[in-house]
């Protein structure tokens, strides 16, 4: 009967062998993974900044619809009343607001050259940045640009700012 109690506490638990290959697996594994699931995050912040550009333009046809029927200098979008530029949307935090943007991006309105945590602002555009990236080197590489009507018949744009990429994004 000892032999058999001796052989049972031999096979409980694991080698120091085993421990150091599965861990040494572990980390190769991590190694080769985490540069894949950092670019996601990058690809995912792309993918947020086209969608608010989806949006922008959204509240840019909405709005010019209703300047086409009713006139005036401004429209309420959403509970937010947006100055327009040549009947479309002036670039001004308000437009981000009816666009839904207010919560998730901070915006940068005041004409401004770039710094290292933010983006350049040209006159009569405005500049979107990711809440998750504001004030950071990587805002500077990674926004959205609002660029209002430049004149009747014209449309605003909006663009990805700088080179915007999804690896400056990441």
């Amino acid at each position: 009967m000892p032999t058999t109690l001796r052989s049972a506490r031999r096979q409980a638990g694991f080698t120091l062998i085993e421990m150091v290959a599965a861990t040494a697996a572990i980390g190769v594994l991590t190694a080769a993974v985490l540069p894949k699931v950092t670019a996601l995050g990058g690809a995912a912040r792309e993918a947020s900044m086209q969608a608010a550009g989806g949006a922008l333009m959204t509240v840019a046809a909405t709005a010019h619809g209703r300047f086409l029927v009713h006139g005036g200098a401004a429209q309420a979008l959403e509970d937010v009343t947006v100055p327009l530029v040549y009947g479309y949307p002036a670039a001004v935090p308000a437009t981000a607001a009816a666009a839904g943007l207010a919560k998730g991006y901070t915006v940068y309105t005041d004409v401004s050259a770039p710094t290292d945590t933010t983006p350049a602002v040209a006159a009569g555009t405005m500049s979107l940045v990711h809440n998750s990236i504001a004030g950071t080197p990587r805002a500077v590489r990674c926004y959205l640009v609002y660029t209002q009507s430049p004149g009747p018949e014209s449309p605003p744009q909006v663009a990805a700012g700088g080179n915007t990429t999804p690896g400056n994004c990441a």
